[in-house]
């Protein structure tokens, strides 16, 4: 845990909600596992969004630096987890404005917290290190190799329900190498790192004793957004998701939302074992115009409101809906019967 938030017990405190089963890389986290009512009604509700804080205070302007707006939504509103999508702190991840900026709105959850960096934490340099985001968060986030990715599991697992939660760095699919399997096996860049790590975390983790499974990262597969949208730098971890049978993909990134119906890593329809993509940049920096057209595999999107996506886990599928922040326009995404997991 950072050194400057003496008053806090980071994700060590974590009393309700995340497990961090031994084989997974947050062991060292100490976390219990979960025993508490939501085990016993058999689900859990968490938290998404990415591109959240300015490098500013929040201002009058509606359409700009509203996360403290954001913040309310879900500081002490009952979520089991935050999940956050990146590019958290503008304009660079800096430790100093994570202090005075995040830490005052979203850090007032910081217990709950679970987030992956995006290009601003990078100064848009993937060779770099996220020292900021890195100082502020604690070593946990670090992950096994030190480069920012890691797992956890949401639930009593491996008993119903049981979730399991993957956070990676898209940032290090821009590094030399990629994010693909290594051309030099002996000599692989930290994305080719990353990539064989989340294929030997998923095969830990297989879908008979993990039915439901999570990605988190920041760059979105899919997206209409014009500006800041499609990323095919990403489809190495796709592939492996798909092929484990994994369920939803959060992103940012693109400063709008969007929910794209269950596809294959080509954009396919796959009702019946694609992943569900979120697109939730959404959490108050700036927003940014969908693409005119047509997507067929968009289910529905909008650029004119602030908010977050809520998603209930249930024993074996899930529901969502979106939060929009007070004063935000209109809008509404609400699934409320169960999409089971594949």
């Amino acid at each position: 845990m950072s050194d400057h938030r003496g008053h806090r017990t980071g994700f060590a405190a974590l009393v309700l909600v995340l497990v961090a089963a031994t084989s997974t890389p947050l062991a060292d986290a100490r976390v219990r596992a979960v025993g508490d009512e939501g085990a016993a009604r058999g689900r859990y509700r968490i938290a998404a969004a990415g591109d959240i804080a300015c490098a500013s205070d929040p201002g009058a302007d509606a359409s700009e630096c509203r996360y403290d707006d954001t913040a309310d939504l879900v500081v002490d509103a009952g979520f089991t987890s935050i999940l956050l999508l990146g590019d958290n702190q503008y304009d660079r991840g800096e430790l100093e404005d994570y202090r005075a900026h995040f830490d005052p709105t979203w850090g007032r959850a910081f217990e709950l917290l679970r987030p992956v960096p995006g290009n601003h934490e990078y100064a848009q340099d993937a060779t770099a290190r996220p020292r900021g985001y890195f100082r502020y968060f604690g070593r946990t986030v670090r992950g096994p190799d030190g480069l920012g990715y890691y797992s956890f599991d949401v639930g009593a697992c491996p008993d119903a329900p049981c979730w399991h939660v993957v956070a990676l760095s898209s940032q290090l699919c821009f590094a030399p190498g990629g994010c693909g399997p290594a051309a030099d096996p002996a000599n692989p860049g930290t994305g080719n790192r990353m990539y064989e790590w989340l294929r030997n975390d998923l095969a830990a983790h297989p879908n008979t004793d993990y039915p439901c499974t999570i990605a988190t990262w920041h760059h979105p597969l899919f997206s209409t957004s014009t500006e800041s949208g499609a990323t095919r730098a990403v489809e190495p971890l796709w592939d492996l998701l798909y092929a484990a049978r994994a369920d939803i993909v959060l992103n940012g990134h693109s400063h709008n939302y969007q929910r794209w119906k269950p596809q294959d890593p080509d954009g396919t329809s796959d009702p019946r074992r694609g992943i569900r993509e979120f697109v939730v940049g959404t959490g108050g920096k700036s927003l940014y115009a969908l693409e005119t057209g047509t997507e067929p595999n968009l289910a529905i999107a909008q650029d004119r409101a602030f908010g977050v996506l809520a998603i209930t886990l249930l024993r074996t599928g899930y529901t969502w809906e979106w939060l929009g922040a007070a004063g935000q326009p209109r809008f509404t995404d609400t699934r409320r019967l169960s999409v089971g997991c594949v």
